[in-house]
């Protein structure tokens, strides 16, 4: 077996404690999945996921002896989480299936560890090393993770029967890892079954989405997926991919990370897709957004305008609509000096208020609310210079005179 030689991430002595307690008694642990997978790729090696021979409740009792936090997040399922040094380890023991129907598949614990990898989903998951950092590779995993080959394990219809949402998985990973051509019997099984991603919750699908877009080749693989008719079930109508293709072609030219969201938002574009589920935060964000865009499109990227949309609307619900206006404009680089502008204005806060008005003499009442409408147009007028003194002088003797204030 190889060793992975760029484990500094494994040494920690948090990780080692936690191996400590899980090998006792002829017990093996071993590192499982995604930080392996990532650590040979060169990639951030972040939450650490640990498989091991000990069953679940003896986990629980070697942790608590050792003053280690042990939760049950899915003890029935094998899964207990470890808490060392304020850093969560997720340690599963080791299962092979029994019998699979879609998710819920009946399991057995195990000490098996070619079977535990057999029930995974992609040969490049199917990866584990020891507390010294060896490898066990049982189904060649690390040669598809090195040439960055996404390929389900054993046969690819049954992976995806045990859960539709592989399907959106494969995709994902595609994305993110993925070099060269998808493989053949992954898209080919993804496109036949892709119907049982309407049984999905919608939580499930709008959370892998939302990984989808911000990865590496999002653009491309979103494409794919249109093509293999799976984004149609996953969002439960037909979408059009041509905004959030635009979006992703302004972040790249602007040099910005991928904002999931916005690429999400340019994905919906306004459409329910009711298979998907969004927060009260994204669908404000969305709406803001796309008010924006509409705002832009009526009346274009002067400095004027974009200063007024982000006092109206703030300036990253103007950004939000500049990019989702690349789709409209004739070339990608008209955004790029109406978003610089109007993500480094700093938007000023309007010099009256109304306890300003009270002091002056103005009753309280709908005529406070009035009076502030009206600073706040002429206070735009001047391009946001017009000082305190002068907008309450402006707004009493307008009132007195029974006119609006001067623009001038």
């Amino acid at each position: 077996m190889a060793e992975l030689k760029t484990s500094d991430w494994l040494q920690t002595g948090a990780i080692q404690r936690v191996f400590d307690v899980l090998e006792q008694d002829g017990d093996r642990a071993r590192v499982v999945g995604g930080p392996v997978r990532n650590a040979l790729l060169g990639e951030p090696v972040e939450d650490v996921d640990i498989a091991c021979t000990a069953l679940p409740e003896t986990t629980m009792e070697r942790a608590e002896k050792a003053g280690l936090k042990a939760v049950p997040t899915g003890v029935e399922h094998g899964t207990v989480t470890l808490v060392c040094e304020g850093i969560p380890f997720e340690v599963t023991t080791l299962r092979e299936d029994v019998e699979t129907f879609g998710r819920h598949a009946v399991v057995r614990f195990g000490r098996d560890w070619a079977k535990d990898a057999s029930r995974r989903d992609f040969t490049m998951n199917a990866l584990y090393v020891d507390r010294n950092g060896e490898l066990f590779d049982p189904l060649g995993g690390v040669n598809d993770c090195l040439t960055r080959q996404v390929r389900f394990i054993g046969d690819a219809t049954q992976r995806i029967r045990e859960d539709y949402l592989r399907i959106l998985r494969y995709f994902r990973f595609f994305a993110t890892y993925g070099h060269g051509e998808p493989d053949p019997v992954a898209l080919a099984a993804c496109t036949a079954e892709r119907d049982g991603i309407t049984d999905l919750s919608a939580e499930r699908v709008t959370k892998e989405l939302a990984r989808l877009v911000e990865a590496p080749r999002a653009a491309e693989v979103l494409e794919l997926m249109q093509s293999a008719g799976v984004l149609t079930p996953a969002a439960g109508e037909p979408v059009e991919l041509d905004r959030v293709q635009a979006v992703i072609s302004a972040e790249q030219a602007l040099g910005l990370n991928g904002d999931k969201d916005l690429r999400l938002i340019a994905l919906k574009d306004e459409r329910s897709c009711v298979h998907l589920r969004f927060s009260g935060m994204f669908c404000k964000r969305e709406h803001a957004a796309h008010q924006a865009r509409r705002a832009l499109a009526a009346h274009g990227f002067g400095q004027a305008h974009l200063k007024s949309l982000a006092y109206d609307l703030s300036a990253p619900a103007v950004g939000d609509g500049i990019l989702l206006s690349a789709l409209d404009v004739s070339a990608v680089e008209e955004v790029r000096a109406p978003w610089s502008f109007v993500t480094s204005w700093t938007v000023p806060e309007l010099p009256v208020t109304g306890k300003d008005l009270v002091k002056a003499g103005v009753v309280p009442g709908p005529q406070i609310g009035t009076l502030l409408e009206a600073a706040k147009k002429s206070w735009k007028a001047s391009d946001y210079t017009k000082t305190k003194q002068a907008l309450l002088a402006e707004l009493l003797a307008a009132g007195e005179a029974g006119t609006e204030p001067s623009d001038d």
